[in-house]
């Protein structure tokens, strides 16, 4: 169990994130699938995913122990991912704790000593766990962790930061002096200033403490219900296309259904011209329905979650009116 005095200073300053740390939820992934014993929540993602897993990414697991999780894949999970940078801080603090607590694996040991071929392997690895455990599920996640931000900001209205602490979670109590977390780790922790952020998780099954520099981060499973895969979305519906028009809807649903699509696919994928693309992908911008990202002379779009839940909730309630029917 870990330990924490709070000052009236720290109260006011504790948060909770409403958005999924989504690199924390692809090493969570990957954890889930190194365990032998799956947990029971998870049965239905774990076996979803174990469906097409590719054996030769299991090697991702040489970077796991019973107390470490790898904290460096956030470069993974973004719109246009880049590559994995063994070197960085993160990636270093964690293969060093790797190395103190058994022997590194050849492929552990490659990253350690900064083999370009063992950097490429992981940057192999970590997409295809994307491809699998993560992207089919984002919507999901991204409900889950807004709900259980929501449920949380609730209680803190009612009753401030000590509901706030009393309610986020049962493995997490408070007596008005001391927050306890039930972790693996026995520890008396202080926050030395730092904000603490409590992180709901999709994938998560139990607490877990991370102080870093600038601000300490307790992260708790958003949910106990199933973690399932995002809703199908092949063509934009009726009531999309009557609010953006066709063929900016049917942007919308091709930026929705292949994140960081390249205006040339985006193009090629609804039939107009590189020209159009762009002139349609600027409005769907400047509306905040998508972001930019560059990456050199290439231009990526992914949508935004005002994007996601306007291709995807226009959908579901003429779904919902057909069945009414």
């Amino acid at each position: 169990m870990i330990r924490i005095r709070l000052t009236s200073d720290d109260l006011e300053r504790t948060q909770v994130a409403d958005t999924p740390d989504f690199g924390y939820e692809l090493a969570l992934g990957g954890a889930h699938l190194a365990r032998p014993v799956p947990d029971r929540r998870l049965s239905m993602w774990r076996h979803e995913v174990a469906s097409t897993w590719n054996p030769y990414h299991s090697r991702l697991f040489d970077l796991y122990t019973d107390l470490y999780l790898p904290a460096f894949f956030d470069a993974a999970t973004q719109p246009a991912p880049t590559p994995i940078d063994p070197g960085s801080p993160p990636a270093v603090a964690h293969l060093r704790d790797l190395a103190r607590s058994r022997a590194l694996t050849p492929f552990a040991r490659g990253l350690a000593e900064g083999h370009p071929r063992a950097a490429t392997t992981l940057d192999r690895v970590l997409a295809g766990l994307r491809a699998t455990a993560l992207d089919p599920y984002r919507r999901r996640i991204t409900s889950l962790v807004a709900t259980a931000a929501a449920h949380a900001e609730t209680q803190a209205k009612l009753g401030g930061p000590n509901r706030l602490l009393s309610s986020v979670h049962p493995s997490v109590s408070w007596d008005g002096q001391h927050l306890r977390l039930n972790t693996r780790v026995d520890a008396v922790e202080s926050l030395e200033g730092r904000p603490l952020i409590f992180q709901p998780s999709a994938l998560a099954t139990g607490i877990t403490f991370n102080p870093l520099a600038d601000e300490v981060i307790v992260s708790y499973p958003a949910a106990p219900a199933p973690l399932t895969r995002d809703p199908e979305l092949h063509t934009p519906s009726a009531a999309l296309q009557s609010l953006l028009g066709p063929t900016r809807a049917a942007a919308l649903v091709a930026v929705v259904r292949t994140p960081a699509l390249t205006t040339g696919r985006l193009a090629a994928t609804i039939g107009i011209s590189p020209a159009a693309a762009s002139r349609h992908a600027s409005v769907l911008r400047n509306s905040g329905l998508i972001a930019t990202t560059r990456n050199g002379q290439t231009v990526h779009h992914h949508p935004t979650r005002l994007g996601l839940d306007l291709a995807y909730g226009s959908g579901v309630e003429e779904h919902r009116c057909q069945e009414a029917r």
